[in-house]
């Protein structure tokens, strides 16, 4: 996960269900939080998925579906922005949204 996001201070992070975490150092520590709650291993389903990309700023968002161990998370709307920093694209910014079905 550390790899996949820019090392900056202005990415952002919003877990379903939560408030917004800014900061890479706080984003990389709400991922331990979210990674301790998953029982392994883990299925992630995406769908209806649309990229976007404009410049140096990509955009990626579809539907994502999370099963751990025979139970499911249900869906979420997974919206993710990433910018193209010396050649290579991060994740700058991370939202998922509940979505009920």
């Amino acid at each position: 996960m550390q790899n996949l996001w820019a090392k900056l201070d202005n990415v952002c992070c919003v877990h379903p269900g939560a408030n917004g975490i800014t900061g890479y150092d706080f984003v990389m520590e709400s991922w331990e939080v979210v990674w301790m709650n998953y029982e392994f291993p883990l299925e992630i389903e995406l769908k209806d998925v649309r990229v976007h990309v404009r410049g140096d700023v990509g955009y990626v968002t579809c539907m994502e579906y999370v099963k751990t161990k025979g139970s499911s998370w249900g869906g979420q709307f997974v919206t993710n922005v990433f910018e193209r920093i010396n050649g290579k694209w991060f994740i700058c910014i991370h939202h998922a949204s509940p979505v009920d079905l």
